[in-house]
């Protein structure tokens, strides 16, 4: 009896920390709140902005045939639709036509924001689509365009806030660098041209803000309310081409030695024997915010992770969209084995598309991916690059500046750091500048977001609207950084 007694005792003092913990599980505050914005872009606005749309600027690095005639219309049609974003911004290409306009501020000794975005846009099918992929038309309250969401709706957003600013008589208290890629989509030289001028004039950007994250309106764990994801910082990738070595023959006698089978049995148990999850601290901070406007079951888990965290690794490894928050993932993106039915070739062909985890590097997960195969397989790799920094998201000046604009124009969203699968040109700068986050100021919907390179590219207009009003909010109260 005095046994179970004790059980007894310690499991009520368990209970009673968990909910303790759980209870004292609350969204993060606003250090600094702006009052509520009701700034949105107009319907001269949204024109604008289809017109942008409606330029066709898929560079196509891999297609010697590629169109540039929109790359070399860019400009001056921007110039047109914006003359007096270019009577008072200075304007400086790179590689021809990358855009990089400068914004002189009041005090040219404090370091500068960089804002960016990227205007080229991958190729679109017009036969799978609702719409003309490049008619940029508006039906049922939403703009159909290549682009309309990667990312020409930032670029136009930024273009609109300078615009109005600019007739205000607003001048920027530091320098505002607006830039945009020519060639993202394809991995090219146009931004890291911009950040070696950045190093060669000895300048540190204050922030550089990218695509990446977004305000989203279907959160993970079934949270109700729509969430600020801000990036924090981004995977690093690499695609390894990988080649299997046998003797070959004929189909009629196979072996288990065959290239073929050699390269199916060791992509096999890369994906069954996946890396170990891990939480990391974005991700962690992540979770903790989403739980703190999530059900009180949900509190009680995120609350205490000092206990649940094993199944919360559970739980995230168990969906591919979040198991990809958790560790590194080894994608099987392309195949190659032999040209005829019946012969077994000398050798067999894989790509793996790796996305590293920001705990480790491409190193790293390159020799984990080799202990797959036998020595005699070959391995090349390309567009290598390592995880970028994390970022500073916990009592943070600039990252405290981001959460108060966006509270302000999304009074209702949660705000979260998150670690970002994809790549985005940002990377560049994080190697110059250690506040780099990836983060629109607009609404994308989930529907939305799954279509970015895909058919149907759309976005509400109304949300392209509020987007407006993010990156005016966002340029108009940067004294707030201080010195």
């Amino acid at each position: 009896m005095e046994v179970l007694a004790i059980v007894g005792a310690v499991l009520v003092v368990l209970l009673g920390v968990l909910v303790v913990n759980a209870l004292r599980l609350h969204p993060t505050e606003v250090a600094d709140p702006l009052p509520p914005s009701d700034v949105v872009g107009d319907d001269d606005a949204v024109e604008r902005f289809q017109e942008i749309l409606r330029l066709p600027t898929v560079w196509g690095a891999q297609d010697p045939e590629a169109d540039h005639v929109p790359f070399d219309a860019f400009v001056p049609a921007l110039r047109t639709l914006y003359p007096h974003v270019f009577e008072n911004l200075e304007l400086t290409l790179f590689e021809t036509y990358g855009i990089m306009l400068k914004w002189k501020g009041a005090d040219p000794t404090l370091a500068p924001a960089v804002l960016m975005a990227h205007h080229d846009v991958v190729s679109a099918d017009p036969a799978g689509w609702t719409h003309d992929p490049f008619a940029a038309d508006i039906a049922d309250g939403k703009v159909w365009a290549r682009g309309a969401v990667d990312t020409k709706c930032i670029l136009a957003a930024l273009f609109e806030a300078t615009d109005a600013l600019l007739a205000e008589g607003y001048v920027p208290p530091r320098d505002v660098y607006l830039c945009s890629s020519n060639c993202e989509e394809d991995n090219g030289s146009t931004t890291p041209a911009m950040v070696a001028h950045f190093k060669e004039q000895g300048i540190t950007p204050a922030f550089v803000l990218d695509e990446g994250g977004a305000v989203i309106d279907n959160p993970p764990l079934g949270v109700k309310c729509p969430f600020a994801v801000i990036g924090v910082s981004e995977k690093g990738l690499f695609n390894a081409f990988v080649t299997t070595n046998a003797a070959g023959g004929h189909a009629a006698t196979p072996s288990a030695a065959d290239a073929t089978a050699k390269l199916v049995s060791a992509l096999d148990d890369v994906q069954k024997n996946p890396p170990a999850a891990k939480l990391a601290a974005p991700i962690e901070a992540m979770l903790k915010e989403l739980a703190a406007r999530g059900s009180f079951g949900l509190r009680l888990v995120f609350g205490n992770l000092w206990l649940f965290r094993p199944l919360v690794l559970r739980i995230l490894k168990g969906n591919s969209e979040t198991a990809a928050m958790v560790r590194t993932t080894y994608a099987l993106t392309q195949l190659a084995g032999s040209p005829s039915a019946n012969i077994i070739p000398k050798q067999a062909r894989a790509t793996v598309n790796v996305r590293v985890d920001p705990s480790e590097s491409v190193d790293a997960a390159l020799a984990r991916l080799k202990g797959h195969f036998d020595a005699e397989t070959q391995f090349e790799v390309a567009a290598a690059i390592d995880p970028s920094p994390v970022s500073p998201f916990e009592d943070d000046a600039v990252f405290d500046y981001l959460r108060s604009v966006t509270q302000s124009v999304y009074p209702d969203a949660g705000i979260a750091p998150y670690i970002q699968s994809s790549c985005s040109d940002s990377r560049h700068f994080a190697r110059i500048c250690p506040h780099t986050y990836r983060f629109a100021g607009i609404l994308f919907r989930g529907d939305q977001r799954t279509r970015v390179h895909g058919q149907d590219e759309n976005l509400d207009v109304d949300a392209f609207k509020r987007g407006v009003g993010f990156y005016t909010e966002f340029i108009r109260h940067l004294d707030r950084l201080g010195k």
